[in-house]
């Protein structure tokens, strides 16, 4: 139980490097995250479906600006986790996921505002002495273990405590809710891709995803091809736009010589 405990907080731990060593990788969404839970608790195939169903579930939760709806990388392990070990499926990952990626939530927040300034002012300090090394450290590692390692912690006592715990209360729970649950994931991906096409709907974007559209339902193009067909777009309008900058560079050029010649 302890080996998979160290486990399952390296996982977490690999969720989190989202934010400071892989960039916008996204390896903190469930579809990623879920696949390692299973290969740490065995149980792979069923982990991929959870993970499959919790990223439909949640795949209109992004971080735009400042707002943060929920901690994704403790609502994916902890979701699997007591998924696979409840054998509820989706319906316990929802009801477990949720709640402790909110309180995983209010844990980074306290930190926020009561350690961060710590490390911060000690930033400030190197900052002044221009000791760059020193600051540079202390950015990367200060606050990495200040952000992302009490939630590291927070998640691993969850499962080592939370497992027997959870099954009593699955066991609880009547099976018309557990149901309702499961009902209740299957139409949250409407609300997940509402909440994305209501960010798409821009009077440029709003073409292509009419034809995306199009090429779906009407010529039965698979996924892939409309990948091909938007890399294509994508390329084509980043080179005219490039060549186009150029053309206005040289123009621009043109006049200043004949500015200077005048």
């Amino acid at each position: 139980m302890l080996v998979k405990t160290l486990l399952i907080g390296l996982v977490a731990l690999v969720g989190y490097s989202e934010y400071f060593l892989t960039g916008a990788s996204m390896i903190f969404r469930p579809i990623a995250l879920a696949p390692l839970v299973g290969i740490v608790l065995g149980n792979i195939p069923e982990a991929i479906k959870v993970g499959a169903a919790m990223e439909l579930a949640y795949i209109g939760v992004v971080e735009v600006g400042i707002s943060t709806p929920q901690d994704m990388v403790s609502a994916s392990v902890l979701g699997t986790t007591f998924a696979l070990s409840t054998g509820k499926g989706i319906s316990a990952a929802l009801t477990f996921g949720l709640p402790l990626s909110m309180l995983v939530l209010i844990v980074q927040n306290v930190m926020y505002i009561f350690v961060a300034p710590l490390y911060v002012n000690k930033m400030d300090e190197y900052a002044k002495k221009a000791e760059d090394r020193k600051l540079s450290l202390m950015a990367f590692w200060g606050g990495t273990a200040v952000n992302f390692l009490p939630s590291v912690l927070f998640i691993m006592l969850a499962y080592y405590f939370g497992t027997g715990f959870s099954k009593q209360i699955i066991s609880v729970i009547p099976q018309f809710v557990q149901d309702g649950l499961v009902v209740a994931s299957g139409l949250l991906p409407a609300f997940g891709f509402a909440l994305l096409i209501q960010q798409m709907l821009r009077k440029d974007i709003v073409p292509y995803m009419i034809l995306g559209f199009a090429l779906t339902a009407y010529l039965k193009i698979p996924i892939i091809g409309i990948a091909i067909f938007g890399l294509v777009i994508v390329m084509i309008l980043y080179y005219n736009e490039k060549k186009l900058k150029q053309q206005m560079d040289l123009i621009g050029k043109g006049a200043t010589d004949d500015d200077e010649s005048f």
